[in-house]
């Protein structure tokens, strides 16, 4: 029987997604169906106390600590909510179909993996518990080198778990009142009626 062009695509993608992953990751030489398998899998989480304290660390501190915990957590609800190689949006009539890239997560993981190790090294303390100076010590050798640090607007794509965390909190609504000093509210529905208004303050209560 003739497979359908999209079903055929999305094994196609699974397969080449599946030979891209280290021999500990796809222990069995299963092809798309092991890929598939993968990808259903309950998705793995991050560290929490080393992940607020990398938080700590690289958002801004004008955030506050209750700001900057909300960030985390939202980071680490939107990691563990990817899906990779799933079926992306695409305009009407065109006929390529892409996909979302292979999870980062298994990295970033390391990369706080080997944070922790480092400070222990170091400092004979685990990285939650350094000051936030010495934090940052360790994170900015880990970082890209160059002229300038630039947030990519592919989260997925960052090359450090630092960056995916602080891309993803420049990427907020939050981020955007706080540049703006306004409670602008992205990518938040607004009724019609509210449209000619400008943007409260965001010292002032949103019910007001």
């Amino acid at each position: 029987m003739s497979e359908n062009r999209r079903d055929f695509l999305k094994r196609a993608a699974l397969a080449a997604a599946a030979s891209t992953l280290p021999a500990a990751v796809s222990a069995t030489p299963a092809g798309a169906a092991s890929a598939a398998s993968a990808a259903s899998a309950p998705p793995t989480t991050f560290d929490a106390g080393l992940l607020s304290a990398l938080g700590d660390a690289v958002l801004p501190e004008s955030l506050g600590a209750p700001s900057r915990a909300h960030a985390v957590r939202d980071f680490a609800a939107w990691a563990a909510a990817y899906r990779p190689v799933s079926e992306e949006m695409h305009g009407y009539g065109d006929q390529e179909i892409t996909y979302t890239a292979a999870d980062p997560s298994p990295g970033w993981r390391s990369q706080l993996a080997a944070l922790e190790l480092l400070a222990r090294r170091k400092h004979r303390k685990g990285f939650a518990t350094i000051t936030v100076e010495q934090r940052r010590a360790l994170v900015r050798p880990q970082l890209p080198r160059g002229r300038g640090l630039r947030l990519s607007s592919n989260i997925v794509s960052a090359p450090h778990i630092a960056i995916a965390l602080l891309a993803h909190w420049a990427a907020s609504s939050a981020a955007t009142d706080l540049a703006y000093g306004v409670v602008i509210g992205k990518d938040q529905c607004r009724v019609l009626a509210d449209a000619p208004r400008r943007p409260l303050p965001l010292s002032e209560p949103r019910g007001q």
